[in-house]
């Protein structure tokens, strides 16, 4: 493993990063097998090239090329520019292990638009090929075709670029692009679509990178990129208009007054992470096109708490920021088995001169077992905590004389450990604290 992580790589207290995967040419976005073995050789994820290749990765961290040579033209590595397309968004099909993957192709000097689904036997290398959705227009600097997802319904939802040029065409109900479109895996329309002779789903975005199921609410939600600002999330709901090209606020549930490029997003639902983490959001910030070193404008990974309707947000923290030199950024996200994992698309190298140094990381969680007391952040417990301007007491963490400490420095903080330290069962304190906490052995008790 690579020991310089944390030289190029900030990440949230109590979490760390590991490089999973290297020597991968543009990774873009990641797709994880619904219900994966635990045979070494059969495959756990895929993840898109953005020159025309599908790479699928088995449980022992093997490399296998799924598929190549997918563009039908050749890519000219501009960033920023006509190198920022190609094959972006995959998905895999939970019943089959089918995959779903969109891109560009050329015809007659013309760049379109096209979703293909594949199928392999062993899925580790194409077999065959079907075109669902193709001959839509598009141009090569991006706002293309992007993710594709199943959804709790078992229809497929694309997001589909305006293609920049014509922004007008994301509020023309005849035209495909600037919409999210809902078909069957089939590629025919479903007959409870909005209109049932349409593909169309929703309507009024201009560069719709990432979409996102949430379990909670059985909802779609996207990331949308903007002009020069108010790059947004929505939650996509059948027949909504989203404003563009008048508005990237419209039935939004957050935007940003400045670019930060949001790409992937995904929610932690499976216990990948802590309880306390729970159903919150997770943005990959991909920032300006091949902008080397930080950034105050992307560049990192963030996460959000929506209040209980998804109508607003309650919390918004940093929780991973590129720190290092190169033109890495986050750009693919999605949670798997231990963690969140992500693509830096560039990688270390210069990431133009198809240098393959594109790279997979897994942010994991390091409390449990790592000797740490995690005290809710509740009111309750807030007015327990005896050092006063504690600035959050969930960033409290056990110091070596077994009392907590704050972020901000402080180190009078009282709220001593009480109770077994097996960590089997409950530790009981004297302060009564509320809801969850975590023993020195990794117990997490009420």
């Amino acid at each position: 493993m690579d020991n310089d992580i944390e030289k190029r790589w900030w990440v949230f207290p109590r979490f760390k990063i590991e490089l999973m995967v290297s020597g991968l040419d543009l990774p873009v976005n990641l797709a994880f097998v619904p219900n994966p073995t635990d045979e070494p050789h059969e495959p756990l994820l895929y993840v898109t090239e953005l020159y025309g290749k599908v790479k699928a990765i088995t449980n022992d961290w093997k490399v296998h090329t799924y598929a190549e040579n997918l563009l039908n033209y050749k890519a000219n590595h501009e960033f920023p520019g006509t190198g920022e397309s190609g094959v972006t968004g995959i998905c895999v099909e939970p019943q089959t292990g089918d995959l779903f993957i969109t891109m560009l192709y050329e015809e007659n000097g013309e760049p379109k638009n096209k979703l293909i689904r594949t199928k392999s036997k062993n899925g580790l290398k194409i077999d065959s090929t079907e075109t669902l959705l193709d001959n839509i227009p598009s141009i090569k600097a991006a706002h293309q075709i992007q993710a594709v997802t199943v959804g709790f319904d078992g229809k497929l939802y694309v997001n589909l670029g305006e293609g920049m040029v014509h922004p007008e065409v994301a509020q023309d109900d005849n035209e495909l692009r600037g919409k999210v479109l809902r078909m069957n895996l089939d590629g025919s329309i479903p007959e409870d679509n909005p209109d049932p002779d349409s593909l169309v789903y929703a309507k009024g975005f201009r560069n719709p990178f990432g979409a996102t199921w949430r379990k909670s609410d059985k909802s779609l939600y996207i990331s949308d990129n903007g002009p020069a600002y108010d790059d947004r999330i929505a939650k996509v709901e059948a027949g909504k208009n989203y404003g563009w090209p008048q508005s990237m606020r419209e039935n939004s549930l957050f935007w940003w007054h400045f670019t930060h490029g949001p790409t992937a997003l995904a929610f932690m639902q499976n216990d990948e992470f802590p309880f306390d983490f729970e159903d919150e959001l997770f943005v990959a910030l991909f920032g300006g096109s091949y902008v080397k070193g930080e950034s105050i404008k992307g560049k990192k990974i963030i996460k959000m708490k929506l209040n209980d309707d998804a109508t607003s947000v309650k919390s918004y923290d940093e929780f991973v920021r590129y720190i290092g030199e190169s033109a890495a950024s986050p750009c693919g996200l999605a949670f798997g088995p231990g963690g969140l994992y992500f693509t830096d698309l560039h990688g270390e190298e210069n990431g133009l001169a198809r240098a393959s140094s594109g790279n997979i990381y897994r942010v994991t969680s390091i409390i449990k077992g790592e000797g740490e007391i995690i005290v809710p952040y509740t009111k309750s417990n807030a007015d327990k905590c005896l050092c006063p301007g504690c600035p959050t007491l969930n960033e409290c963490m056990r110091n070596r004389n077994q009392r907590l400490f704050c972020a901000g420095g402080k180190t009078e903080c009282e709220l001593e450990r009480k109770g077994c330290l097996c960590g089997e069962c409950p530790i009981e304190s004297e302060y009564g604290l509320t809801e969850f906490y975590y023993c020195d052995e990794g117990a997490a008790k009420k």
